[in-house]
């Protein structure tokens, strides 16, 4: 338990309950206003990103003069598909097999035993069987690391399958087009398996393609995804690798780019991985990403406050971070404008003694549902340029709840570990489900 964050927390709660005893209706008036005006902010930063994010990404040239090492580093913990993801990256990205380095990084004899064959056959399969180590993803990509040769360091999720032209795409916008690191689109190969995957391959395609393009277009702090990301890796020694504590080890790492002010892109490729298939999964693997979104906020806070971080930095591009690493409170906050919205209602008619909010115009109930707007038309938006599916908007309900019950309880439970527990990882099972719906996809493409 972190004693220092409990103190902070337990703090704040008395704080509240004190303003709720003696300044009952000027807080809570204050409070409407500001979750009015907080959501106005991000409502607007959120429909220019769509404005810029409904571009194409960029596409870099195809005509490679000069072919880089790329060490394609793979994290495995008892993955059974291991052996495809590897055989993809042989044999379907085309590249030349000589520049194509594979790192395996593992702990356990499945994996290893996997590794091990496709190493005695394939010269530049490199296995690393870690002994003594901290059981987190960053962690074992640090060690990985150490061992890789290429000049471009890439990471893959042991469930991907990556489009056959991701490398050659990757090399160029490195090495002709001057980016220091790249983020590829990812998409969700799992789509029909449950209603939270085909919610979750929408979110995906306004996430990536819409907001994070967009950002990108915008020259804004753009996070990386958890895998289809590739650096230079003079950039990854520059910063000193990724943070191994960090349970979301590719946000924290793009913080330090930005203040090493590092040239980044989304570019138009694209990298397939699988969704969460039920409830239960879901909200540990995004419980995970909130808890990690939380440790980098807390960790560059105190950065954050100094003015030569600021002007290195940019304002522009630090309100932008903090504006991303802030989501899972925001989340929280719907909740809160949804019980002002009830007690308004319950005084307006007059069915509690008490007045706090009746002489107040509920812009705090306007608020939370613009803000849903906003994120469904990009869900949507992005399912539709990226060929998710048809008619999207019959999924709006279940888009409600995904955002307004799922997101805060995944928020709360982060803000609940976070406070009370140690870091842990808590590990997102992949059976290899997706393979279907990326052939699916690609037959389709094929024949349009």
């Amino acid at each position: 338990m972190n004693k220092k964050r409990l103190f902070i927390f337990l703090s704040f709660i008395i704080f509240i309950i004190l303003l709720l005893i003696f300044y009952q209706k000027p807080f809570f008036i204050f409070l409407a206003w500001f979750i009015t005006i907080f959501y106005i902010i991000w409502g607007i930063i959120h429909i220019i990103k769509i404005i810029f994010g409904v571009r194409k990404p960029f596409s870099p040239k195809l005509d490679l003069k000069y072919y880089p090492t790329i060490s394609v580093i793979i994290p495995s913990r008892n993955e059974q598909i291991l052996s495809r993801t590897i055989d993809v990256i042989i044999n379907h990205v085309n590249y030349p097999l000589d520049k194509k380095e594979i790192i395996v990084v593992t702990e356990d004899e499945l994996s290893e035993r996997i590794a091990f064959w496709y190493q005695q056959k394939y010269p530049d399969v490199v296995l690393i069987r870690r002994r003594r180590y901290f059981p987190t993803k960053p962690s074992a990509l640090n060690d990985a690391f150490q061992m890789a040769r290429g000049e471009i360091i890439g990471v893959v999720d042991v469930e991907d399958i990556l489009d056959r032209d991701i490398f050659i795409k990757v090399a160029s916008a490195i090495t002709q087009h001057g980016y220091d690191y790249v983020q590829t689109v990812l998409r969700i190969s799992n789509v029909e398996d449950s209603w939270i995957t085909k919610i979750f391959a929408m979110e995906y395609a306004g996430w990536f393609r819409i907001f994070l393009n967009g950002r990108s277009h915008l020259n804004l702090f753009t996070p990386l995804g958890g895998t289809g990301n590739y650096f230079r890796k003079s950039l990854l020694k520059e910063v000193g690798g990724w943070d191994s504590i960090n349970l979301t080890e590719d946000a924290e790492l793009t913080v330090r780019f930005n203040i090493a002010k590092a040239k980044f892109t989304v570019i138009d490729a694209r990298q397939w991985e699988e969704a969460p298939v039920n409830f239960e999964a879901w909200l540990r693997q995004r419980t995970r990403w909130f808890r990690g979104w939380m440790q980098t906020l807390w960790k560059y806070i105190p950065i954050f406050l100094k003015p030569y971080a600021v002007k290195r930095i940019g304002f522009k591009n630090l309100i932008s971070i903090i504006f991303m690493l802030i989501a899972p409170f925001a989340v929280i906050l719907n909740w809160v404008a949804y019980a002002l919205t009830a007690l308004w209602i319950l005084e307006y008619y007059s069915l509690i003694p008490i007045k706090l909010l009746a002489d107040t115009f509920p812009f705090f109930a306007i608020a939370p549902l613009i803000f849903n707007v906003i994120y469904y038309f990009a869900w949507i938006k992005g399912a539709m340029l990226e060929r998710i599916g048809k008619k999207h908007y019959k999924y709006i309900p279940l888009m409600a709840i995904y955002m307004n019950v799922f997101m805060p309880l995944a928020a709360l439970r982060a803000l609940y570990q976070e406070i009370t527990k140690p870091v842990f990882w808590e590990k997102t099972e992949h059976p290899g489900r997706g393979v279907r719906g990326f052939v699916k996809e690609n037959f389709n493409n094929n024949n349009n």
